[in-house]
């Protein structure tokens, strides 16, 4: 191997390193807990809601509409098979504790919602849409409903609120340490290849 392919091989590591780390991108996950029931046939709370956003909108303290993913919502009784988000107010965005995460609220009737439907419903009536970041009722703040075939199965003032998982960012050594340790590789290498063609030579 020649120094120089030796380099294109190092390039082309630590090339692959960059984007590798350009694709995981660390998430929080919001997970729900009920807190008031409300009414309805059901008031049973989501055993599963959560749902996920880049960590870079938590620290900068606001989750925009946008970058929600990996929306799951699970309700005792009702079948779902697509999630999407929505906004309900103006600025499309939700603000947070960049330390805790948790929903700061700073402007009523703001924020988004998380909502899980069946599609099979020919009326789009069979949904569960749990609020976020939306103080709606004064002191009341996130709610959750839901319908079956337009039935009300649970309905406000069901309320509850988000807890925010940080990642475990595990410590991965920057981009230029890995090219200088590549790159130091390499140079051992080449050097041990040289003595190697020198000894040969001499003998």
């Amino acid at each position: 191997m020649t120094i120089k392919s030796a380099l294109a091989a190092a390039a082309f590591v630590a090339a692959t390193i960059v984007s590798a780390q350009a694709q995981a991108v660390p998430l929080v996950t919001y997970s729900w807990t009920t807190t008031r029931e409300g009414f309805g046939t059901h008031v049973d709370a989501p055993s599963s809601a959560t749902f996920q956003v880049p960590l870079s909108d938590v620290l900068a303290g606001k989750i925009s509409f946008f970058d929600v993913s990996n929306i799951q919502l699970f309700y005792p009784g009702l079948s779902f098979d697509t999630a999407a988000v929505s906004s309900t107010g103006f600025d499309f965005a939700a603000f947070v504790n960049p330390v805790t995460g948790a929903f700061v609220y700073s402007d009523n009737n703001q924020g988004f919602a998380v909502i899980a439907s069946d599609s099979s419903d020919p009326n789009f009536s069979t949904f569960l849409s749990i609020l976020v970041d939306n103080p709606v009722s004064g002191s009341v703040k996130d709610q959750f409903n839901a319908l079956n075939h337009g039935q009300p199965f649970s309905g406000f003032p069901n309320a509850g609120h988000w807890t925010a998982s940080f990642p475990v960012v595990a410590a991965v050594p920057e981009t230029s340490t890995w090219a200088m340790m590549i790159l130091g590789f390499v140079g051992i290498g080449a050097m041990t290849y040289r003595r190697r063609k020198s000894s040969t030579i001499a003998a």
